[in-house]
């Protein structure tokens, strides 16, 4: 397939950019959080930025009762980030590598216990 794109690109006489275009492919764009809503067959989480804050927006899907948290803490490393919030004796965890950049781990804590534990990927659907 990819033969028979080139071969129509030289016989159309296309510019090198072009023809750049047309075999590689585009890196995506790094991003610096994640971004977007992530979801399993349980779970939904949305991350955003909103007036300069870090937001998170999960629910239980199926539920329409939602949980919105601020002021985010940060920690980890630049290659797996960990982003924190807290509600009362609840701490709301999202694990994500950069290099994994569509899918997050959301763990939910009551003191020091964790209480859940799972594997979020991004909604294609929006």
């Amino acid at each position: 397939m990819m033969l028979h794109r080139l071969t129509l690109a030289a016989l159309l006489g296309l510019s090198v950019p072009a023809l750049v275009d047309v075999v590689v492919e585009r890196p995506a764009i790094a991003q610096s959080q994640p971004i977007g809503t992530f979801q399993d067959d349980a779970w939904e989480v949305s991350l955003s930025m909103a007036h300069g804050e870090y937001y998170y927006r999960g629910r239980a899907r199926g539920s329409s009762d939602v949980l919105e948290l601020w002021n985010v803490e940060l920690g980890g490393t630049p290659s797996r980030r960990v982003y924190r919030w807290y509600n009362g004796n609840y701490t709301y965890q999202i694990v994500w590598r950069p290099a994994d950049p569509d899918f997050i781990r959301l763990q939910v804590f009551e003191d020091d216990v964790e209480l859940l534990n799972r594997l979020l990927e991004r909604s294609r659907f929006r």
